[in-house]
């Protein structure tokens, strides 16, 4: 009986809501190995991190920073990754999660449209497939309390 390759899946905010709330479910997958790149993460970590991975789930970014400098961490985090894969010629799938406030104008919603441009420039100059979801206000367990509201 010939066993299954794992599917190695680079989860980046996986310490986050969304990524904590995925990487428990994903967890659950016998095929799927995780590889968590987290706040605080290098470069050099993150280089290998893709290396080793056959998709990206990026869903790192800052909503909500006590300085507005740390908008740009939405976009070079990005163009890191971008960079790291043309780097290598890896063709990897890549799932982003960015934001439906990107027609708004704001810093954050321009974090997170720039980081949707260097991805679609990734998709057409190398060929990867990319899956942008712009997301509404989420909510679930681990929500922080007091952080999203309904209307």
């Amino acid at each position: 009986m010939t066993k299954n390759k794992n599917l190695n899946v680079l989860i980046t905010g996986a310490d986050g809501f969304i990524g904590k709330n995925l990487s428990v479910r994903l967890s659950e997958e016998p095929d799927i190995e995780i590889i968590k790149f987290v706040r605080g993460d290098s470069d050099k970590k993150l280089k290998s991190d893709i290396n080793k991975s056959d998709t990206i789930i990026h869903l790192a970014g800052e909503n909500r920073p006590d300085n507005e400098d740390a908008f740009k961490t939405n976009y070079y985090l990005t163009e890191k990754i971008c960079e790291f894969i043309r780097l290598e010629k890896k063709n990897i799938p890549i799932i982003f999660t960015s934001s439906t406030q990107v027609t708004m104008d704001n810093l954050y919603s321009k974090s997170k449209l720039a980081a949707e441009k260097y991805l679609s420039e990734l998709a057409m100059k190398n060929n990867n497939t990319v899956k942008i979801y712009r997301l509404p206000g989420v909510f679930g367990k681990w929500c922080k309390p007091n952080y999203n509201s309904v209307v």
